[in-house]
């Protein structure tokens, strides 16, 4: 039997994969270019801080997101 995780320990853990799964979006947008996200940034006024804001938008969105998930599924467990 393993030991209970803490509910902060889970929830950084759902966090950090969700923010794994929308860095690898943002990758695989600016790799596959079937929406033109590359050309888009490119073109800007200033591609650096487009890109940055791209990358943490995703990041955060999916952070959340699967942070909020892993919180209903772990107090769903609890109960």
């Amino acid at each position: 039997m393993r030991p209970q995780k803490s509910l902060f320990n889970a929830l950084l853990t759902h966090f950090l994969m969700g923010v794994a799964l929308g860095l690898s979006l943002v990758l695989l947008l600016g790799l596959i270019d079937a929406f033109h996200v590359r050309d888009l940034v490119a073109k800007s006024a200033a591609p650096v801080q487009t890109m940055l804001m791209l990358v943490t938008t995703y990041g955060l969105m999916f952070g959340i997101g699967a942070a909020l998930t892993g919180l209903v599924l772990t107090l769903e467990d609890e109960s």
